[in-house]
């Protein structure tokens, strides 16, 4: 990466290394500011309307179960979800597609247990629950597979559990 003058230039690493930098304010030479600033609000929104979906996703639930049984609010949101994604069903490899159907199945079974505590437990409660499968699932990754979960060999997974 070049470092350029505080304004933009567009040049290219190897005419930027040969030219003598001026001592004052340095940045890096990335885009105009102007090009970047312009998009940033829609990926900024994108991922609000992510957070907001993630985070209404158990009281919609427990207000769907209210109105419809478990299994019909359950089925109308797989419905939604295949039909979202048909028009990717062509493009998947031949060999993804038992993996797929058996992670899709085992995402079923538990969407629908999830669903069916909505009924009867607070909407809080549940989403702590299914929080803990980041504690949760490492702890039996180790337990079963015999995977180390150090601090040295997997950061990431303590980085996780402590957010």
């Amino acid at each position: 990466i070049a470092l350029v003058p505080n304004t933009w230039h567009g040049a290219t690493a190897a005419a930027a290394a040969s030219t003598v930098l001026p001592r004052p304010a340095v940045r890096c030479c990335t885009a105009p500011p102007e090009e970047t600033d312009s998009d940033a609000w829609q990926f900024k929104l994108l991922l609000l309307a992510v957070a907001v979906g993630y985070g209404t996703n158990f009281p919609v639930g427990r207000l769907m179960n209210e109105a419809l049984p478990a299994a019909a609010s359950t089925s109308g949101r797989f419905l939604l979800a295949a039909l979202a994604l048909s028009p990717f069903i062509s493009r998947l490899d031949r060999r993804l597609i038992w993996p797929a159907v058996a992670t899709g199945l085992c995402d079923g079974v538990g969407y629908s247990a999830q669903s069916l505590a909505l009924c009867d437990t607070a909407a809080a409660k549940v989403s702590f629950l299914g929080a803990l499968t980041v504690v949760v699932v490492p702890c039996l990754s180790a337990a079963l597979d015999g995977k180390r979960l150090g601090l040295a060999s997997a950061p990431q997974v303590w980085l996780a559990a402590l957010l």
